[in-house]
């Protein structure tokens, strides 16, 4: 499996680059397919366009290499319903819970960092956009 002392088997320095290279093409194909590259920030967007004009082969560097996992990271998270329902759901919690304690509620500032809360929150919009038929946007 390894022929050296840092190998070129199935798991060498060489064959993880060129995966993550391969990994980071791809998230941004389905990026790009979901119409989402517009959620890309200027950054990461200049990060990802200066990898495919490189034309990287392989990578060394580990902070490299750290930056693209980070890069691959935020880019699936962009396609991945769940992180979208986790923001909504973020949204109306910081919304309630300003209303709660504009009326007084002592503990309503609490809900903003209540995960339970926010994917309740979340839940309930995406089951009301669905009771609608999609008329409400979430």
């Amino acid at each position: 499996m390894f022929s050296g002392p840092y190998g070129s088997g199935e798991y060498s320095s060489d064959y993880l680059a060129v995966k993550l290279l391969d990994e980071l093409r791809d998230a941004v194909l389905r990026v790009k397919r979901a119409r989402k590259w517009f959620l890309v920030d200027s950054l990461t967007r200049a990060f990802v366009k200066a990898c495919m004009i490189m034309r990287l082969t392989r990578v060394r560097s580990i902070i490299l290499m750290k930056a693209i996992i980070k890069v691959i990271r935020e880019l699936k998270q962009i396609i991945s319903q769940e992180h979208r329902l986790i923001e909504v759901g973020v949204r109306e919690a910081w919304k309630l819970s300003e209303l709660a304690s504009s009326w007084g509620h002592k503990k309503a500032r609490e809900w903003r960092n209540n995960k339970a809360y926010i994917i309740l929150q979340a839940l309930i919009l995406q089951w009301i956009s669905r009771l609608f038929n999609s008329i409400i946007q979430i």
